[in-house]
Parts: C-alpha cells; sequence; structure tokens
C-alpha cells in the first residue's frame, strides 16, 4: 500500500477498507499491538509508535494519538501499517535506504529532505543528538559518532546515524531500517515515516531539561 493516491482520492480510504474487513484481534496480534474490545467486533487497537501510544478505533478506523506523534503522516502511517503488516519481528539486520526494495528510486529525496538536514543539525551537536534521541525513547546503538534507533512502529525499526564534523570532513547523516521493515511498510512509506522521526528529533533536540 502506497500513501500516493490520485488527486482527490482520501489515502485513509483503502488501508480503512482493509481494515474493515479483517479480524481486529488477529491485527492487533500481528502488529504487535494490544486490542481492547467494548464489544463484539468494537473496541480499540492499541499501538506503540515511536514514544507514545495510538489508539486506532475499530470499525470507524479512527486514529487517535497525542502530541508530537498525531501528525497526518503519521496517522496515516499507522493505518497502513496495520492494514499491511504480516507479523514479521525486526530481524536485526539494517540495510541503508537505498537497500531495501524501490528504495533507489526515492534515495535522492532521502539524502536531501531527511539525511542532510540531520547532519546540519547534529554535526557539531552530539548532546542535542542524545537529548533527541531519548525523548523518543530511541535506544542508542553504536554506529558512527553517535547513533540510535527507533521502534516507530512494534515490528518497524529505523536507526539515525551521525558522523561529526571536523576540520577535514564534513559532518553526514545516514537512515538505517531493519531488513523486515518492508513486511509492513513499503519504500515511499518508510521515507515518510523516516522524515517524521528526523522533523521529531530537530524539534526535541531545540528543548532543554
Amino acid at each position: 500500500m502506497d500513501i500516493q493516491t490520485q488527486k482527490g482520492e482520501n489515502p485513509f480510504d483503502e488501508p480503512s477498507r482493509l481494515l474493515r474487513g479483517s479480524d481486529p484481534a488477529q491485527v492487533a496480534s500481528k502488529a504487535g499491538a494490544i486490542w481492547e474490545p467494548s464489544s463484539p467486533g468494537v473496541g480499540d487497537i492499541v499501538i506503540g509508535v515511536l514514544s507514545d501510544e495510538s489508539r486506532v478505533a475499530f470499525p470507524s478506523i479512527e486514529v487517535v494519538a497525542p502530541p508530537p506523534i498525531g501528525t497526518f503522516s503519521l496517522k496515516l502511517l499507522t493505518v497502513l501499517y496495520l492494514a499491511n503488516t504480516d507479523g514479521a519481528p525486526p530481524s536485526g539486520e539494517w540495510l541503508a535506504y537505498r537497500d531495501l526494495p524501490g528504495g533507489r528510486f526515492y534515495e535522492p529525496v532521502v539524502k536531501r529532505s531527511i539525511e542532510e538536514p540531520l547532519a546540519s543539525r547534529f554535526g557539531a551537536d552530539q548532546e542535542g543528538f542524545l537529548r533527541a534521541c531519548d525523548a523518543l525513547s530511541g535506544r542508542v546503538e553504536g554506529f558512527g559518532d553517535v547513533s540510535c534507533s527507533f521502534a516507530l512502529f512494534p515490528h518497524v525499526r529505523v536507526a539515525v546515524i551521525v558522523w561529526l564534523g571536523d576540520e577535514e570532513f564534513p559532518a553526514r547523516a545516514q537512515l538505517l531500517f531493519d531488513a523486515n521493515s518492508t513486511h509492513h511498510l513499503n519504500a515511499f512509506d518508510l521515507r515518510m515515516g523516516g522524515q517524521e522521526i528526523s522533523s521529531m528529533m530537530i524539534k526535541a533536540a531545540a528543548v532543554k531539561t
């Protein structure tokens, strides 16, 4: 399922239709989420999204999510994830975006709109990077000079790596995705997820505690 649609179409329509034709308890089980029924076939799917939880009402498929995960894109990605996941857990193997199926087509966009802004913001601010990592409930990793991975959804992990700049080399950043991520979202959707993570990290780094 691709969140690109024809002009005038609602991108929620097709994944919502798929979900309404599914057993919500089975959907939640495959997605690593929780099904909270209120009556037969009616209830909420509660799913972890980065640092918080979203609730997806069934069968209306209305998404309720608090800031900062209540953006249009993350709500849509939540519905797409639930509609498409096959339940495959993270593999533990990391891939660059270009190595995902379909990733080479969008790689220039990822570099320009996600990786370069991350390098610009965090290339000389390791403390800010770690602050943003903590704010999004990330897990520090051992890649590059500083890195962190995030559970975009229960079975979709995304890592952000930064190499700090110095007199000889400019700072650079890279996204990595768990190799099983395309069992749940396609390359275009994962690019959107990476964009949300990047934006949230940059905003979180500005908040000093």
